[in-house]
């Protein structure tokens, strides 16, 4: 895509590149020859001329090399460089951390290292599968590998170092500004571990000194840190003119770039397809992969949980004959590896995806033999990114545990759900908005609602919440805060696949148009505190009813597990306790869990709280100083985490206060209103603000 934006540019618009050599003309020739460039590569290419020096070109760091160049050229052509992209220290040296381990390797295989110490990280299992790490490990007389796990790198050294978890240890560390900050310890250390600034001050002093004395001696010598209880307090170094970060222009890197010229890019095609390794969002490279909570928080995107998979467009899989959950055979510079294939939407033709993170085989009980190990095809050579991947059916097929579709009772609620999505998860642009403020709240038509028992006033609190969709990113964020604050249990990759995932909070996740180039919609939904909750009229015990507040809450003694609730939830937010998940639960487990909150047992249901023991600490605050709950004061779990602040909550019976005035507001509206259950949470329809030329309506169609 960035190849066909720079042909655009340059020989479609006239935009002058600064690399000016055959070669990359060439290349731009080449990619513009494939075909017409789609409609949206015309109206970018037009807004980035017409905001030179005031817009930004960025490319994520797994894309390779030419991209990079070829980004740092077109930022210099548009007048970029130095007013909205700037190149700190390490652009500047081109570190590299393959190179450098590929060094190590090649000395280990000459027989040149006698000891080796491996302060953290996992070589065995991440390190490019053509250096064979473990087997050069195995030749090295001395090794040591100080690490909070032993993992795959633990059992190939001779000794294994327990070292101490950041969360209990002194330690200072380094923006990526060059500033320098210092991070205390949260919590009192569980075991005697290390850090390595204590190993390294035994090795190299002959004493182990405390990580405190360390930290505060390094301290001492750093410009701007200035007296060390201040420094703790403001928690970095105060930099001044003098000694502020360097930050470069870039000039020497677009002079280098500028030398080596543009690459041609690779055709990719059905015989020559792209294999693209990423960082897995929950596992990250495989370190939290014995991280139950982790394992089980479904992607965003594919919504998988406990694997990972193959990914393939919808085109691709079909002109391959691939279907989702086909084991397939990954054939990548004569190496190979099964994994399961799973079809996703919207995925970029004629590429394969594959997170990294899972495969792990010494990560522990949780995370051992969960997904595909997608180090066994990375190389040092192509470490994001190869091209001259093929695949092969093995006919076999893999269970994959999925959460998106757990509550369609068959394929025809389920198709039906789909064409719904669009007044669900409701949007539209600015242009749309403006011309129609209310058009959230009408965008579902119903005949008058007429309630079938008479309301009784709420006085006092009425406590309620919005979701703004505008700003919501999908990071799943809140679903872990909140499965950290009520004790969630996890249940394990046989659990979900039955549907018997136990979140309280999830991320829905629909696509709308072209399955090759669609729309992506995304809404998190908890129990919304139905003033008219179908769930209360069903019970037979009474184990779910309506507090004094007005929230939808359980009485778990009471609750003799019919389910009744469940199946009359339209939302499908509550969830049945199975199995005792809180038995047999070790000491040092223990200690994840929230005090505050109850362990559920079996046989009972549970759902969303509103965080009601935060509203009660809350209560009782202000009661002990003879005052009201003030407005923003209680913050639920998923409110907290919430990076885009996205989630607001408070008293919807105080005019005055946030949530009151959102819920009011004309991008507001009702999930399910038209069946009258009055919810008391409510959505902020999202916006979008796209170019005029490629603006499409809420429905899908395109505006005039």
């Amino acid at each position: 895509a960035l190849h066909g934006l720079a042909a655009e540019l340059e020989l479609g618009r006239g935009l002058s590149l600064p690399s000016g050599d055959e070669a990359g003309l060439a290349a731009l020739e080449h990619v513009r020859s494939r075909g017409h460039a789609p409609d949206w590569m015309g109206a970018l290419a037009g807004d980035l001329l017409a905001h030179r020096g005031e817009s930004l070109i960025a490319v994520g760091p797994r894309q390779p090399d030419h991209v990079h160049v070829l980004a740092i050229l077109l930022n210099e052509a548009l007048g970029n460089t130095g007013r909205t992209v700037s190149y700190g220290p390490d652009a500047q040296r081109g570190l590299s951390h393959g190179a450098a381990i590929a060094t190590l390797a090649v000395a280990m295989g000459k027989g040149q290292v006698e000891s080796l110490l491996i302060l953290g990280g996992n070589p065995v299992h991440d390190a490019p599968a053509d250096l064979d790490f473990g087997g050069l490990l195995d030749k090295v007389a001395a090794s040591w590998h100080l690490s909070l796990f032993v993992d795959e790198t633990s059992r190939r050294c001779r000794w294994h170092l327990p070292r101490a978890h950041w969360l209990e240890a002194w330690h200072d560390v380094r923006d990526h500004d060059g500033r320098y900050a210092v991070a205390q310890p949260l919590i009192s250390p569980l075991y005697d571990g290390w850090t390595p600034a204590e190993l390294l001050s035994l090795l190299l002093d002959g004493a182990r000194r405390p990580a405190h004395d360390l930290v505060r001696a390094t301290a001492a010598r750093e410009p701007g840190a200035g007296d060390w209880e201040a420094l703790l307090h403001r928690g970095f170094a105060e930099a001044t003119p003098a000694e502020s970060p360097a930050v470069f222009d870039g000039r020497g890197v677009v002079a280098a770039v500028r030398r080596g010229g543009l690459a041609k890019p690779p055709a990719i095609g059905p015989d020559n397809l792209e294999l693209v390794f990423v960082r897995d969002p929950s596992l990250h490279d495989g370190r939290f992969a014995n991280n139950a909570w982790l394992q089980e928080l479904p992607d965003f995107m594919t919504k998988l949980a406990w694997d990972n998979a193959a990914l393939f467009g919808v085109s691709t899989a079909a002109a391959l004959g691939v279907a989702h959950g086909d084991v397939v055979e990954l054939q990548l510079d004569g190496r190979r590896l099964e994994a399961a294939a799973y079809v996703l939407p919207g995925h970029a033709p004629w590429s394969v995806s594959l997170s990294l993170g899972h495969g792990r085989t010494a990560a522990g009980k949780v995370g051992d033999g969960t997904g595909f190990r997608a180090y066994a095809l990375r190389t040092a050579a192509a470490p994001d990114a190869a091209a001259g991947l093929r695949v092969a059916r093995t006919g076999r097929s893999h269970r994959l545990a999925t959460t998106q579709d757990h509550h369609a009772i068959d394929a025809v609620g389920m198709r039906e759900r789909e064409k719904r999505s669009r007044s669900l998860v409701v949007s539209g642009t600015l242009a749309e908005y403006r011309e129609h403020p209310e058009f959230a709240s009408h965008r579902t038509h119903h005949p008058p609602l007429v309630s079938l028992w008479q309301e009784r006033p709420r006085e006092g609190h009425a406590w309620g919440m919005t979701v703004d969709l505008s700003t919501c990113i999908g990071c799943n964020a809140c679903v872990v805060a909140c499965q950290a604050e009520n004790n969630i249990p996890v249940v394990g990759k046989d659990q979900v696949a039955r549907g018997r995932e136990m979140h309280w909070l999830r991320l829905d996740r629909y696509f709308q148009g072209d399955p090759d180039a669609p729309a992506v919609a995304h809404q998190p939904v908890a129990c919304v505190h139905c003033e008219l909750a179908p769930c209360e009229q069903v019970c037979p015990v009474g184990a779910t009813m309506h507090s004094e507040d007005g929230l939808n809450v359980m009485a778990y003694n009471r609750c003799v597990g019919t389910r009744y609730c469940s199946n009359n939830c339209p939302y499908k937010v509550r969830r049945f306790n199975w199995f005792n998940f809180n038995s047999d639960i070790p000491d040092v487990r223990k200690l994840v869990y929230n005090p505050e909150v109850s362990l559920r047992a079996r046989g009972v249901m549970e759902k969303c709280t509103y965080c009601v023991q935060r509203i009660e600490a809350a209560k009782i605050d202000a009661k002990n100083e003879g005052r009201p709950v003030r407005d923003g004061e209680v913050v639920t779990a998923c409110q907290q985490t919430c990076p885009t602040q996205a989630i607001v909550f408070g008293d919807l019976n105080d005019p005055q206060s946030r949530v009151a005035k959102l819920t009011a507001g004309d991008r507001a509206y009702h999930l399910l209103a038209e069946l009258n259950v009055k919810p008391r949470t409510a959505y902020l329809a999202r916006l979008r603000n796209p170019n005029p030329e490629l603006a499409e309506s809420a429905d899908g169609h395109p505006a005039h």
